[in-house]
């Protein structure tokens, strides 16, 4: 009988790094090659003569070894992938080709099998699809938009700018917004999860995919210029807030975040994510209004504290008015009017009747409703007015005020009327405080300072009961109060207007050796021009 192999053949099978054994048709083995050896794990002496499929307990997916025989016996070649039993016990997936060897008379003689080890990139790519069921179950089960955007037509033109010149893409992009619109119109949606087609579409899917142009107002597009910057930097991302519109050209505030991973970008890919703001930035409104509400209250309830300072700051000057028109008057009446006195008094009316306006002013000011501006602010101005809406309040309480309020103090951005609010519900609850306890010291300090820390500090000391053992944390807290016929929201709207500018408010029992206490209260300060 013809043996299968030829010793010719068998030394160059011997080079070959894949492994190659040959069997006759019975399935008996004749050669077996070094890498045979080393990937199925049974030397030579032990292979050669074995039955090649009880060795290797050869399993096939379709365990159907017949029509791959019938199939050699026809084609000559068959190839696949079987799955081998080494001599250690242990399974490798095999990618196999079989050759069907004859001899002179065309009859078969056996078959030549070369093979290599695909376990380890089988299981990479069942890893790979694993992953990527992962991700596409995360990619369409999110509650937020996701995009795979393709930009691979922008990079020649990021190449043709730099071959033209161009150094500063940022800057070059702010100057020509027409070039990121061109960059957009490039820049392909390949794919997207079901919440974007909810959040942009019409509910079709495919409408949706192509340029990514329509969906970018232009005050957003230089959101789009950076993440190409930032990509050409090497940088993992760019997350802004910005605005987006749908198909319906509808607009809308959302958080953007795009992902420059080194994979990605080498093919071509982006991959965003957009969370809509819309109902966040409708809250965030709401609670601005209702703040706004809460503060114009308080500040009506404190006008009303300060009815008889108010009525007493204008009658004093209705009073003066009054004297220097009949004083007026009696100097025109005389046989000789003296027209120097009568000038004098009307002056005088002038300035008291301006006098009267300013009262009436702060007081409009205090009671107006409207929202927050902010301005740049000389923190002892706003006291010196704030306290001349509760000099009288003081004065009708026996407090005995100081102020040590430090000289050249940079300036804050705030809202004027709104810190005014805040000084003056401090100052008024010191000196009801001290009146309410009986004090018989009572004495207020105000006090302002440059801290080194960008912030401006205001103290605001009494010498009343101070706060009692227990209700340290709770004066802050809404509708709590001590007064008997008190709301309890002024204390937390001092809190929320100083929050709200940046500062921080602190209340605590003085720690001088004297009874009283004090509240502190900072705010950031505007960064100061070098000269």
């Amino acid at each position: 009988m013809t043996p299968p192999i030829t010793l010719a053949e068998a030394e160059v099978f011997e080079r070959f790094h894949d492994a190659v054994f040959v069997r006759d048709m019975e399935g008996n083995i004749h050669f077996w090659n070094s890498a045979s050896a080393a990937l199925y794990g049974w030397p030579p002496h032990k292979a050669l003569g074995a039955n090649a499929r009880t060795l290797l307990q050869c399993r096939h997916e379709k365990e159907n070894y017949d029509s791959e025989d019938s199939k050699l016996l026809v084609d000559g070649y068959w190839e696949g992938e079987l799955s081998r039993l080494t001599g250690a016990g242990s399974r490798r997936l095999v990618n196999a080709r079989w050759s069907l060897r004859r001899d002179d008379a065309g009859n078969p003689i056996g078959v030549l099998e070369t093979g290599y080890d695909i376990s380890s990139a089988k299981a990479t790519e069942q890893h790979l699809k694993a992953s990527e069921y992962r991700y596409r179950n995360l990619f369409q089960a999110m509650a937020a938009s996701f995009w795979e955007l393709d930009f691979t037509a922008v990079g020649p033109k990021i190449r043709a700018l730099l071959d033209a010149g161009v150094r500063d893409l940022e800057a070059h992009f702010l100057a020509h917004p027409e070039v990121v619109r061109e960059f957009m119109r490039c820049t392909q949606v390949v794919d997207l999860n079901d919440h974007s087609v909810r959040l942009f579409g019409r509910g079709d899917r495919a409408e949706m995919l192509g340029t990514i142009d329509r969906y970018w107002p232009d005050e957003s597009i230089q959101v789009y210029a950076r993440c190409v910057v930032k990509s050409l930097a090497g940088l993992p991302n760019n997350i802004e807030v910005t605005r987006l519109r749908t198909l319906e050209e509808k607009e809308f505030e959302c958080l953007f975040t795009a992902c420059f991973s080194k994979e990605n970008i080498a093919r071509g890919v982006i991959l965003i994510g957009i969370i809509d703001l819309s109902e966040l930035v409708a809250a965030r409104h709401a609670l601005e209004v209702m703040q706004t509400e809460l503060a114009h209250a308080a500040r009506i309830s404190i006008l009303g504290e300060l009815s008889a300072s108010i009525t007493h700051e204008i009658n004093q000057p209705l009073t003066s008015i009054s004297t220097y028109a009949q004083a007026a008057l009696r100097w025109l009446r005389r046989p000789e009017p003296d027209l120097r006195e009568v000038e004098n008094a009307l002056l005088q009316i002038v300035n008291e009747a301006q006098r009267t306006d300013d009262v009436i002013s702060r007081i409009r000011s205090m009671a107006l409703r409207r929202p927050t501006q902010e301005s740049e602010l000389a923190i002892n101005e706003v006291v010196q007015d704030s306290l001349q809406f509760t000099s009288h309040e003081l004065r009708r309480h026996s407090v005995r005020l100081t102020t040590d309020l430090a000289a050249s103090l940079p300036l804050v951005r705030a809202d004027r009327v709104l810190i005014q609010q805040v000084i003056v519900n401090l100052v008024m609850n010191a000196a009801q405080a001290m009146a309410s306890a009986g004090s018989q010291r009572r004495e207020l300090v105000i006090k302002s300072e440059s801290l080194n820390a960008g912030e401006v500090r205001l103290e605001v000391w009494d010498s009343g009961p101070g706060i009692a053992q227990g209700l340290e944390g709770k004066l802050f807290e809404s509708f709590f109060t001590t007064k008997a016929t008190g709301m309890g929201m002024g204390l937390p709207i001092c809190r929320s207007i100083v929050e709200a500018a940046g500062g921080i408010i602190h209340l605590a029992n003085r720690e001088d050796g004297k009874r009283g206490a004090k509240v502190m209260f900072t705010l950031p300060t505007l960064p100061t021009l070098p000269i």
